[in-house]
């Protein structure tokens, strides 16, 4: 037993470098229930003293947010609305048509409401307006028209012409046209200071309508039925478009006498010159606005167009034709003149 005791009281001994180092073998014993005990009542204060801790936040000021408010959609006024007033008060089944017929006589007014507005404008339209009405511009446009007009004084001329007798009443000047149709001569009767002329034919130049006359005295025409002579026309102002026309109608004048001298050398010799018809269709070109250049320029035409056909027809009837529209140029010249 003793030996036992001082083996387990034996001491052990460390030398490092020689020398004795100290060691005492001491076994630390830990009583681990009790502290665990301990621990759990720590933790346990720790939990308590955590629940029992104020928390002191600090104040913050929030800017809060308006409340904004829908005024014209409240609930008042959406039940004052008739939609839904009509679909309380109209049955399930007959809504749908209801609304249907609404909507067709709202339509079928406003078409209706359009279509007379339409109609009284068109009624307003055609209407003509009133000198009071015309406005500004249009009266300016009229006194320009106004001012743009030429006057031009027609040249007086001298047409050697055969004259078929003088009569007081106009009704026998042209009842004694009728009686020389035969010989397959014009005729136009125009009034001069009272008295009734009836010419049956124009000429170039005097003597050439003595020829003619002879002529037709030799066919059968007595002396007071037929002469020839010169009828002189008396210049006179007219209102034409412009002075380009005016000179138109001077250049168309002196064709009249070429086709004039034509016509009548057709009646006594029987032939024409076709380069004088030539140039005289070169001659007789233009537009003219105003009536009496439509009407002088119009009548040398035809007298052309039937000469230049007489050329290679040879038909007395185009010679007839010609010579008519020669004296209707008479007549529209001293008509304009006097």
């Amino acid at each position: 037993m003793d030996d036992e005791k001082k083996e387990r009281n034996s001491t052990i001994k460390i030398k490092l470098n020689g020398k004795e180092q100290p060691f005492s073998e001491e076994t630390a014993i830990h009583d681990w229930q009790s502290a665990t005990k301990e621990a759990s009542a720590a933790s346990s204060e720790e939990t308590v003293e955590e629940e029992e801790f104020e928390w002191i936040l600090p104040n913050v000021e929030k800017n809060e947010v308006p409340e904004y408010k829908i005024i014209n959609a409240t609930k008042d006024n959406v039940k004052k609305l008739p939609m839904t007033n009509w679909k309380r008060n109209i049955k399930p089944g007959f809504s749908s048509v209801f609304i249907s017929v609404f909507l067709a006589i709202a339509v079928g007014l406003i078409l209706g409401l359009i279509i007379y507005k339409m109609a009284i404008q068109s009624e307003d339209s055609p209407v003509a307006l009133n000198e009071a009405d015309i406005p500004p511009a249009a009266e300016k446009e009229e006194q320009n028209t106004k001012i743009e007009s030429y006057s031009f004084t027609l040249p007086d001329l001298t047409i050697p012409v055969l004259q078929g007798g003088l009569y007081s009443s106009e009704e026998g000047a042209v009842s004694a046209g009728e009686n020389v149709s035969e010989y397959g001569i014009g005729k136009t009767v125009i009034e001069i200071e009272g008295q009734y002329y009836l010419f049956i034919g124009v000429a170039g130049d005097l003597s050439t309508a003595k020829l003619w006359s002879n002529k037709l005295k030799d066919q059968g025409l007595k002396d007071e039925e037929v002469w020839a002579k010169e009828l002189v026309i008396s210049g006179k102002t007219v209102e034409l478009a412009s002075k380009e026309e005016a000179d138109l109608i001077t250049s168309d004048i002196n064709t009249f006498h070429k086709l004039a001298e034509e016509s009548a050398s057709g009646f006594t010799n029987g032939v024409v010159s076709e380069d004088v018809l030539k140039n005289a269709e070169k001659e007789l070109v233009g537009t003219f606005e105003t009536e009496i250049a439509k009407d002088l320029h119009g009548s040398l035409e035809l007298a052309q167009k039937h000469l230049n056909s007489f050329s290679t027809s040879e038909s007395s009837n185009d010679l007839l034709q010609a010579q008519q529209a020669l004296l209707e140029f008479v007549k529209i010249y001293y008509g304009n003149n006097n």
